[in-house]
């Protein structure tokens, strides 16, 4: 392991992996969400690289959990019915202008959010998974998508 230096790019992770499943979650803006559950992933495997065979001692696991546990999701304001209108068309034109349709965007971030959540789960973390992240990944695996 080179450096405990790299650790607090965890709660970096952490707090990415979660802003990324709030705008799935909530419907938000697809590439920002997108951006933010790939940025998650590749700290998460930059981490997990770095620790190694490490993650299994003690000593690594108390402090990975110490400051997973130190980070605190930001609370997310439920939007009045007019604000969530105009966000969507916002929403609509980002992945426009960033060149993905929609749907795939959406496809990208869930696969991005299963695999931070995997990443997590296998440093032997899952009890600092953020909420929304577990329930992000759930909604992309367990509800399927309705056709109207």
């Amino acid at each position: 392991m080179s450096s405990h230096n790299d650790l607090p790019n965890l709660a970096i992770a952490l707090e990415y992996a979660d802003l990324a499943a709030a705008l799935y979650l909530a419907g938000g803006s697809d590439h920002a969400a997108r951006l933010l559950a790939a940025g998650a992933e590749q700290l998460l495997g930059d981490l997990a690289r770095l620790l190694g065979q490490h993650v299994e001692s003690d000593e690594v696991q108390t402090l990975l959990a110490r400051i997973a546990l130190s980070y605190q999701a930001p609370p997310m304001a439920p939007r009045g019915h007019a604000q969530a209108r105009n966000s969507q068309f916002a929403l609509q034109r980002t992945s426009e202008m960033a060149g993905l349709r929609e749907d795939e965007a959406r496809s990208d971030t869930a696969a991005y959010l299963r695999a931070a959540w995997y990443l997590l789960e296998s440093m032997g973390l899952e009890a600092v998974i953020p909420t929304r992240l577990v329930q992000a990944v759930e909604t992309s695996t367990i509800v399927a998508p309705l056709d109207i």
